[in-house]
């Protein structure tokens, strides 16, 4: 009884050991046709589908011009104009529920302020862009994947509400600014 019991332990340690040494990472088979680039590489997933990720926002560009040089400096310049439509986007969307909340749509100094802060945003975000992958595709057309921190749009945002300059009038669009920003920020981590 205690040979077959050791033997079963065994067997089972075997399995495990041998389950261990393969690997976790599922490998992602391509769907569709698998399409090889002019470089030689496979079409990667991220010129298909963006990756999503909960502290980095991800843009793809792409370009086809006389070289290579030029059209890696137009695929970039159309990811981050993405960026940008999405930082807008998400800014623009906070300002405007909580300029709808403020129930002062006559205050043109609060509309002004939300409108200069969203602006500022979107531009200051984009310093922290990263070229994180390119691909050329069969035909000389460049690929790239961009990602910006979340955190920049956040970090921006603050830098553009302390710059505004607050009168007496403007002390509750200030206290709307800073819920504005809480509202953000909850709205970047669920995206």
């Amino acid at each position: 009884m205690k040979k077959n019991l050791w033997a079963v332990m065994v067997v089972v340690l075997v399995a495990l050991v041998f389950a261990g040494c393969t690997s976790s990472k599922a490998v992602e088979e391509p769907k569709g046709p698998v399409i090889i680039g002019a470089e030689g590489q496979r079409q990667p997933v991220w010129v298909q589908a963006t990756p999503k990720n909960a502290d980095l926002h991800y843009e793809t560009g792409y370009a086809k011009l006389s070289n290579k040089a030029n059209s890696i400096k137009r695929a970039n310049a159309d990811a981050k104009e993405k960026i940008s439509q999405w930082i807008n986007t998400t800014v623009d969307s906070v300002v405007v529920n909580y300029t709808s909340d403020m129930g002062s749509g006559s205050d043109l100094q609060a509309l002004e302020a939300y409108e200069s802060i969203s602006r500022q945003t979107s531009n200051t975000s984009l310093m922290g862009v990263t070229q994180e992958a390119l691909w050329v595709d069969p035909d000389g057309g460049v690929w790239v994947l961009l990602s910006m921190p979340k955190e920049n749009t956040l970090k921006a945002f603050e830098a553009a509400t302390k710059e505004f300059e607050i009168n007496e009038t403007a002390l509750y669009a200030e206290f709307k600014m800073e819920q504005a920003l809480e509202m953000l920020e909850k709205t970047l981590a669920n995206q």
